[in-house]
């Protein structure tokens, strides 16, 4: 993955600057009680160097916002514990510890089925060398992070069923052979995510996590217009499939504890269908990722609302 810089304005950066919050208010049918608006964010992306950018930690270089201690953007799903995980800017917003934070560790198993979900329909469509890279990166990138946690937690590890499906994509193994390695390493996943005690509000919040995410892959992926970064475009997909499957699967107490919420987070996820023309597009999308960012801060005035 190159390397990359995000910037991120907080909620109280973004009035000091005269920004209106209307873009990111939720509707009538998601209230915010009093007290929870101060620990909003609102996510705003901006590419390349100059002024005009507001640099969040200690990082070096004027504007960088990311090198040293604090950076907002350094850590491929930045939840780990201590250095904040492995990788390069993917869900880096600080380090968290993934033993006791339930939010991080739902977050960085979301990152890792995200990656495997784009590759494994990028082979099934026959992109087989774009679908290698994107088996690779949730052990290069995400997983030896995850692994005390996971350990802590007492959930079985799937470190086997990592390397078997990416094996079995990188030979060219075949469609059944492929799949039914996909689905028992999914499997293994979903039931790594059970070990957490999760509240629909932490729910919410991981699924924001991962739009906010595919937020910031997005706008590497895609610049006015034109496909600058495939893989990142196609990493921002696969953030935000996990992000509706994981409001699918809910369980059904933790959907009772709001269902009009979920049906309405369900439908801002939906409206972004259009985003993703193509698995593997051409040269052209016509998209935003400020729209990715907008439903990520939609998502946590919603979760914060509960």
């Amino acid at each position: 993955m190159q390397e990359h810089r995000k910037r991120w304005l907080s909620l109280s950066v973004a009035i000091a600057s005269g920004i209106s919050l209307g873009a990111a208010a939720a509707p009538d049918s998601m209230p915010v009680k009093e007290g929870h608006t101060a620990g909003l964010t609102l996510a705003m992306a901006a590419e390349g160097e100059g002024e005009g950018t507001v640099a969040m930690g200690k990082g070096e270089g004027e504007g960088e916002g990311g090198e040293g201690e604090g950076a907002m953007g350094e850590g491929e799903g930045g939840m780990g514990e201590g250095e904040g995980g492995e990788g390069e800017g993917e869900g880096a917003s600080g380090p968290a510890d993934l033993k006791a934070d339930d939010q991080a560790y739902l977050t960085r198993l979301g990152l890792i089925r995200g990656h495997l979900r784009v590759g494994y329909e990028l082979y099934r469509d026959g992109h087989i060398e774009m679908a290698i890279t994107h088996m690779k990166h949730p052990r290069d990138e995400l997983y030896a992070g995850l692994v005390p946690a996971m350990e802590a937690r007492d959930a079985a590890l799937f470190d086997t069923e990592l390397s078997t499906l990416a094996e079995r994509v990188t030979a060219d193994a075949g469609a059944a052979e492929v799949e039914a390695a996909y689905a028992a390493l999914e499997q293994r996943i979903v039931n790594a995510e059970t070990v957490a005690s999760v509240s629909l509000k932490t729910a919410l919040l991981s699924v924001m996590d991962l739009v906010r995410t595919a937020g910031e892959e997005y706008a590497l992926g895609v610049e006015e217009g034109r496909l600058v970064n495939r893989h990142e475009y196609q990493d921002a997909y696969g953030f935000t499939e996990i992000a509706k499957q994981r409001l699918r699967d809910l369980p059904a107490e933790v959907r009772a504890q709001s269902p009009e919420t979920v049906e309405r987070v369900q439908q801002l996820l939906a409206d972004l269908n259009d985003l993703w023309p193509d698995i593997a597009p051409g040269d052209s999308v016509d998209g935003e990722p400020s729209r990715l960012y907008g439903t990520a801060a939609r998502i946590e005035i919603a979760a914060l609302g509960l």
